[in-house]
This record gives C-alpha cells, sequence and structure tokens, in this order.
C-alpha cells in the first residue's frame, strides 16, 4: 500500500511541473512580441563608478513585481557585475548573456524592496525602470554591498539628467 501512495505522490509532483512548465511557456508565448534588447557597445565607456558585483535578480512589469518577463533571458537569475557608464547600464551576468540598457531606453533609477519574487529589507535592491519597445519594463540588481543601492541609483539618475540637458 505505502508504494501506492509513494506513486500516487510522484504522479502529483509530475503532475504539478508539468502545469507550471506549461504556465512558463504561456507567458513566453504572450510576451514573444517584445524586442531583443540591445547588445552593449563594442567599445565600451569609462565606468562612471566601479563595477558593484551582487545579483541580477530578473525583470518585470513596473507595478506588478510578480509578473517576470520570460523571454529574452530577462528572468534569468545570476551572478554578475553592474556597471554605470555614459552609454547606459550594462550587466555581466556569469554564464548568461550580457544585458544592456541603453541610457537613451532607461526612465529612472531607485532603490527598492521587492522584484520578481524577491523581496527583501528597505533599499535592498536597484530597480531600473527601461524602455525596450513600446513596454516598459523593471529590472532589479542585488549589490553583494547594499550600500552601494543608492550610490548607483544617484549616478543613474545624474547620468539621465546629463542625457535631457544634452538632448
Amino acid at each position: 500500500m505505502r508504494a501506492v501512495y509513494t506513486l500516487a505522490t510522484l504522479a502529483l509532483v509530475a503532475g504539478l511541473c508539468l502545469l507550471m512548465l506549461k504556465g512558463w511557456r504561456n507567458r513566453q508565448r504572450r510576451q514573444a512580441d517584445l524586442p531583443a534588447p540591445a547588445s552593449a557597445p563594442s567599445t565600451p565607456a569609462e565606468p562612471l563608478l566601479p563595477p558593484v558585483p551582487g545579483l541580477f535578480v530578473g525583470t518585470a512589469t513596473p507595478g506588478d513585481w510578480l509578473d517576470r518577463i520570460a523571454v529574452h533571458g530577462l528572468s534569468d537569475r545570476g551572478s554578475g557585475w553592474l556597471t554605470v557608464t555614459e552609454q547606459g547600464v550594462t550587466i555581466e551576468r556569469d554564464g548568461l548573456p550580457d544585458l544592456h540598457l541603453p541610457i537613451d531606453a532607461v526612465r529612472s533609477a531607485a532603490p527598492g524592496t521587492a522584484l520578481a519574487g524577491k523581496v527583501v529589507g528597505t533599499d535592498g535592491l536597484l530597480l531600473v525602470d527601461w524602455q525596450l519597445g513600446d513596454r516598459l519594463l523593471t529590472s532589479g540588481f542585488r549589490a553583494d554591498d547594499h550600500d552601494q543601492h543608492r550610490r548607483l541609483a544617484d549616478a543613474i539618475t545624474a547620468q539621465l539628467s546629463l542625457t535631457e540637458v544634452n538632448q
């Protein structure tokens, strides 16, 4: 009898996993119209701050931090380095494609508390709002040194202000 219960439990777990996979694939299908992010410039600019190590948390729809963006590797968590330059924000992820947010696509940056299923303490994440095609997205980065979030947000905001003045 124990074997029957074990098999039934395993079948239930396998069924739930298949349903989650189906849901993820449906999400990818719904987001298929989202263009691929820009590639990093071939000649990167000088960093405004030293690169900051941390964890790329993922990308979600602003205002709905549980609505992960499932296409183009934007939901893939990975450790890496965040660099702010005059050209934008680049996140080099270990084992994953780098993510470059051109400065003209960035809308805002600020410390935050939650994104894509990751909930942390006050100002525990750097949240960057950016435009991809006709959609506004929010990407999150959790620096190893959490005091860096405010400095990074200030550097990005200052660069946005400079870009607006020059246009």
